[in-house]
């Protein structure tokens, strides 16, 4: 359910606190739910297949499942004998809980019966384009945070989703850019248009850097360095002979999610 829900808004590229503003629930709530802390409620998992122009159907069908899975696996209250007036006798719940469990296998089937009679029906008379999937799985890497110190972010495939998140320059040509990789959850510093000498730096808050020097022809990046969600990264570069530095702005993951 919450790979799902992860899916949908990043295809939607809305942050959590714009899903807050186009929503009743709050920016918290929609943290937990789509980041799987909490099984969110059918009203919000509606609101979101709308906000992403998405069939809410299939989705809604995943979490009638969920919910059907989840009472049917439900403990009873912590501290209440089995058997007592605060809970019902252990063979009457295991009936209760057994008889759901088979409700809801039967509402599933049932409703996968309809939608697939129903479905050919329609592409029968009409023959309408197959929806569109939504992609879950990000990309393959090699490494994560602070695993990915000091390597090569090509080797890592850490630029398979890697966007460019802040940017500066040195007169007069000189480009600065912090590369970043939700996936790898890590970045990197690159300099473009520049000389044999010129270095680019990517720092963390955590204290730690990594560099490299245009050796020949004019671009250059330097190794990864980890990008925590509530920390910052930048980088800073210089000319060769240039004891002064330019940097980019600041960027927190987590902030701009």
């Amino acid at each position: 359910m919450a790979s799902e829900l992860l899916a949908l808004k990043k295809a939607s590229g809305l942050s959590f606190a714009q899903l807050s503003q186009k929503t009743h629930y709050a920016k918290s709530s929609w943290e937990r739910w789509v980041n799987g802390k909490q099984f969110p409620p059918r009203d919000a998992v509606e609101s979101l297949a709308g906000l992403c122009a998405t069939p809410s159907a299939q989705l809604l069908d995943l979490w009638d499942r969920a919910q059907a899975e989840r009472e049917a696996g439900v403990a009873p209250d912590a501290g209440v004998a089995p058997g007592t007036d605060g809970s019902p006798p252990r063979g009457r719940r295991s009936r209760s809980l057994w008889i759901a469990a088979v409700l809801g296998l039967v509402l599933v089937v049932g409703g996968a019966l309809a939608a697939h009679f129903t479905l050919g029906l329609v592409g029968e008379a009409s023959s309408p384009p197959p929806s569109p999937s939504v992609k879950v799985a990000g990309p393959q890497t090699g490494c994560t945070g602070t695993g990915c110190e000091g390597k090569d972010p090509k080797k890592m495939n850490c630029g398979a989703d890697a966007v460019t998140v802040r940017t500066g320059s040195i007169p007069k040509d000189l480009v600065i850019e912090l590369r970043y990789s939700r996936a790898c959850q890590a970045a990197w510093g690159r300099i473009s248009f520049a000389e044999i000498g010129a270095t680019v730096v990517v720092n963390n808050s955590d204290g730690a850097a990594q560099a490299d020097v245009v050796h020949y022809d004019r671009d250059v990046y330097s190794p990864l360095i980890a990008a925590p969600d509530d920390g910052s990264v930048w980088v800073c570069a210089a000319l060769p002979k240039d004891k002064a530095r330019s940097c980019t702005g600041r960027f927190i993951p987590s902030q701009e999610d």
